[in-house]
């Protein structure tokens, strides 16, 4: 169980991470003069969003599924 939460924290940093490194994509977008590296940027920030979102996610999901699984173990054992 210990594994999987600490899955999940290292899913959280680097969605933190992620999230960071949106933020300076985001404050590089806004003084950007030519389109070529706009559109750069704006994929960038695309794809950014997305990984940050998605190892959140999968953070929320690894510490319930060990949440979870902690419980019902717990359960087992009181009625062993």
């Amino acid at each position: 169980m210990a594994d999987m939460m600490e899955l999940s924290a290292q899913y959280r940093m680097t969605g933190a991470a992620c999230r960071e490194k949106l933020r300076g994509a985001q404050r590089a977008l806004a003084q950007v003069p030519d389109f070529a590296r706009e559109m750069e940027l704006r994929r960038e920030i695309t794809m950014l969003t997305a990984m940050s979102r998605d190892c959140t996610a999968t953070a929320n999901y690894l510490r319930s599924y060990a949440e979870r699984r902690e419980a019902l173990e717990r359960r087992r054992r009181k009625k062993a």
